[in-house]
C-alpha cells in the first residue's frame, strides 16, 4: 500500500487551476436551501456519530443521507493529516453537520502498530460520542506524535484528556486492552482490498475520486461544485 506524501499533497495543491469563486458561503439559517454551501463560521449542531451496519465504517451525519462521501485514511499518514487540517476535510465535516451529506470514514492501519492503536482509540471514542473531536485532535497533534515515536496507548490517553467527556473507565480500558481490535482489522482489510492506492482517498456515492481529480482534496470550491452535481445525479 502506497501512502501519499506531504510533498505530493502540496504539489497537487500548487498545480491546480484556481477555481472561480462560488460566492458567499451561507449557513442553513439563511434560508438559501443549499446545505452544501456552508461557511467555516457557521453555527452548526454537532454531527450525529454512528457505526454503520458493516461494523467497520464510522459515519458522521445522517446515515440515511443520499449523498455519501467516504474518506480512506491512516492516522499515521502525514498526507492524511494535511488533508484533515489544511485540505477539504474540515469543509466535509461542516457539510455533514449541516445535514448535506453523510461522511463515512474508513480507518486503515497499514503504517504499523501506532495506526492500529489510534484506530482502536477512535472506535472507543465513538462509544462516548466524541469521535469527531478526538479524530480532529489526533491529526492536529500527529506531527508531534510522530516525532515522539508514534501513537502509543499512553500518548492516546494523554491526548484524550483534552476532549471534555472522553476520558473515563470505559474509554481507558478500551484503549489499554485494545478492545476494538476486530474493528481495526476489519477496517484495515476494507482499505487493503479496495482500489485505493494510498491515503488520503475519497469516494463520492461509491465512485473513487481518480488521481487526475486530486484537487477535490485541496480545493473547497471545486469539491463543492462536484458535490452539487453528485447530489443532483
Amino acid at each position: 500500500m502506497q501512502v501519499g506524501s506531504r510533498r505530493g499533497f502540496l504539489v497537487a495543491a500548487a498545480a491546480m487551476t484556481t477555481a472561480a469563486s462560488v460566492g458567499a458561503c451561507r449557513s442553513r439559517s439563511d434560508g438559501s436551501g443549499d446545505l452544501l454551501d456552508v461557511s467555516a463560521s457557521a453555527n452548526l449542531p454537532t454531527a450525529r456519530e454512528s457505526l454503520a451496519a458493516d461494523g467497520n465504517t464510522i459515519v458522521l451525519g445522517d446515515p440515511g443521507a443520499p449523498l455519501a462521501v467516504r474518506l480512506y485514511e491512516d492516522m499515521s499518514c502525514p498526507a492524511s493529516a494535511e488533508f484533515e487540517t489544511e485540505g477539504t476535510a474540515p469543509y466535509l465535516k461542516r457539510a455533514a453537520r449541516n445535514g448535506a451529506l453523510q461522511l463515512q470514514v474508513t480507518l486503515g492501519s497499514f503504517l504499523g502498530p501506532g495506526s492500529k492503536l489510534a484506530a482502536n482509540a477512535l472506535r472507543a471514542a465513538l462509544d462516548q460520542n466524541r469521535f469527531a473531536d478526538y479524530h480532529d485532535l489526533l491529526y492536529r497533534k500527529q506531527d508531534w506524535v510522530r516525532k515522539a515515536g508514534g501513537f502509543t496507548r499512553d500518548r492516546l490517553l494523554g491526548l484524550a484528556i483534552m476532549i471534555p467527556g472522553l476520558r473515563g473507565p470505559e474509554f481507558d480500558l478500551a484503549v489499554l486492552e485494545t478492545k476494538h481490535e476486530d474493528f481495526v482489522e476489519a477496517a484495515d482489510e476494507v482499505l487493503r482490498t479496495s482500489r485505493v492506492p494510498g491515503t488520503p482517498a475519497m469516494a463520492i456515492n461509491g465512485s473513487l475520486v481518480p488521481s487526475d481529480s486530486r484537487d477535490l482534496l485541496t480545493d473547497r470550491s471545486r469539491l463543492y461544485q462536484h458535490l452539487r452535481k453528485a447530489a443532483r445525479a
